[in-house]
C-alpha cells in the first residue's frame, strides 16, 4: 500500500472503522486475488473495533455528524484535542473514567462540569448496553452459596 497524502491528524476509532469498511468494499470489488496480510490486518482491526468493550460494539449512536456535535457540546470545557479524541473513543460513563482521560480534571473542572460532560457523552454517543444476565448470575451465585453453607452446617451437626 502506498501513502498518497500524509496527514498528521489523529483519527477516532469510528473514523478508522468507517475507512476500513469502505476500503474493504473497494478492495473486494477491484481485486479477485486477495493479499493474505492485508486481509488479516483488516479482519483483526475490524474485530477489535467491533467487540466489547469497544463503544463501537453492537448497536451504537456514532455517525459522521457525531464528532462535530460532541466537539461543540464539549467546547466550553476547554479540553485538549487528545482529551476529546479519548472521550470519543472510550465513551466515559462516569466521572471516575473521565478522570483517567482528562489531565488534572479536579483542578480544571468542578464536579458539576464533570457530570455535565458525562451527560453530554451519554446523550450524544449513547450508553453502553448492559451485559446480559449480569443480575441473574449474581442471584444464582448467592443461592448456590446459601445452599452450600446450608449443607456444610447440616454436616457439622
Amino acid at each position: 500500500m502506498k501513502i498518497l497524502e500524509t496527514q498528521s491528524a489523529p483519527l477516532t476509532n469510528y473514523e478508522v472503522l468507517t475507512h476500513l469498511q469502505s476500503m474493504r468494499k473497494r478492495y473486494d470489488a477491484e481485486h479477485s486475488v486477495k493479499s493474505g496480510n492485508l486481509e488479516t490486518v483488516m479482519k483483526e482491526l475490524t474485530d477489535y473495533l467491533t467487540t466489547t468493550p469497544s463503544p463501537l460494539a453492537g448497536e451504537h449512536e456514532y455517525t459522521d455528524e457525531t464528532i462535530p456535535k460532541l466537539m461543540s457540546a464539549l467546547e466550553p470545557y476547554d479540553l485538549t484535542k487528545a482529551e476529546m479524541l479519548m472521550i470519543f473513543n472510550i465513551r466515559p460513563e462516569s466521572q471516575g473514567v473521565l478522570d483517567t482521560i482528562v489531565e488534572e480534571l479536579d483542578m480544571r473542572l468542578d464536579e458539576k462540569q464533570q457530570e455535565e460532560i458525562v451527560e453530554h457523552v451519554a446523550r450524544i454517543l449513547g450508553r453502553a448496553p448492559e451485559p446480559e444476565g449480569e443480575g441473574e448470575d449474581a442471584e444464582g451465585e448467592e443461592e448456590e452459596m446459601e445452599a452450600v453453607e446450608g449443607e456444610e452446617g447440616g454436616a457439622a451437626e
